[in-house]
């Protein structure tokens, strides 16, 4: 008898060290798959997207945009704080944004959600990877203006562990549609495809249009000065005061007047946050329609 509980028992060890030992091979497993990075793929958004309350059509003629690279909301002490990164965008009409991160997995919806949800603005997410089995990463736009039409999408340079993605998207600002672009190339190797895709599109673009974002790449560097020579464009940061050709966020603009631009330093990020004030041509463009696709122009 004491020879069987003995065998019992070391049987019962022996399976609870097999379970063990599955579980924790599960775990790694289930770990390892979740921490590559993945590509998202494109996400087209099924109809306009409205802020809270409309701009009053007066106010839309001449408006203020942003590029800000919101460092996933942390500042640079590394304090995570959407409530500070909002107040940084407060009295902009117009934001496009960049490293936004997704919804959690336990529930809260992504960053720029929140983002329009604390200032009252129409808010797009444009992911470009996925990590850990959710939405991780992406681009934003702010807008208190509607978004007629929007779509994300990768772009077509990148390779395996590294992804971005780009925001097009129609607003309408008065009675005109505005083509925005927002963009966050990579570093290295893959900027100069990445700019050079950026080019084509912006130069497509037929009528108002504007680019902005962490470019990750100064004023100097030649596929910018590409995309600054395009017939008619404005790089609206050199146009103001204070203006610094050393600025690696950008915005371009095309088919609109710049009235003012400048680059702000901010506890809220690791970036500043550089605006433009902005003014429509007098013609005004009635071209849009609200339930057009996305993808039906020709720079789209």
């Amino acid at each position: 008898m004491t020879i069987r509980l003995l065998n019992l028992g070391r049987d019962m060890k022996r399976r609870r060290a097999l379970i063990l030992l599955i579980f924790f091979l599960l775990a790694g497993s289930v770990a390892g798959l979740g921490s590559v990075r993945r590509p998202y793929g494109e996400v087209v958004g099924q109809s306009p997207v409205l802020p809270p309350t409309s701009v009053a059509e007066g106010r839309a003629v001449k408006f203020r945009i942003a590029a800000f690279n919101i460092h996933s909301g942390r500042g640079v002490e590394g304090k995570l704080d959407l409530s500070r990164t909002g107040a940084e965008i407060t009295g902009v009409d117009l934001a496009g944004l960049n490293e936004v991160r997704g919804p959690w997995p336990l529930g809260g919806g992504d960053q720029a959600a929140q983002l329009g949800g604390q200032l009252g603005m129409a808010a797009v997410f444009g992911p470009s990877e996925r990590r850990w089995f959710v939405t991780s990463f992406g681009n934003g736009l702010l807008s208190r203006f509607a978004v007629l039409a929007w779509r994300s999408r990768p772009m077509r340079a990148g390779r395996p562990g590294t992804y971005r993605a780009v925001i097009l998207a129609r607003v309408k600002i008065g009675q005109q549609a505005i083509e925005i672009i927002v963009a966050h190339p990579e570093r290295g190797e893959l900027r100069d495809a990445q700019l050079r895709e950026l080019r084509d599109l912006f130069g497509s673009a037929t009528g108002p249009a504007i680019l902005m974002g962490d470019l990750n790449a100064e004023d100097s560097h030649p596929e910018l000065q590409q995309i600054g020579n395009l017939p008619g464009v404005v790089n609206a940061l050199l146009s103001g005061p204070g203006a610094s050709s050393k600025l690696i966020d950008h915005i371009y603009v095309k088919g609109l007047r710049v009235r003012g631009a400048g680059a702000t330093s901010t506890q809220a990020s690791d970036h500043p946050i550089v605006w433009a004030d902005l003014e429509g041509p007098a013609a005004a463009r009635a071209d849009f329609s609200p339930s057009a696709a996305p993808g039906q122009r020709a720079s789209f």
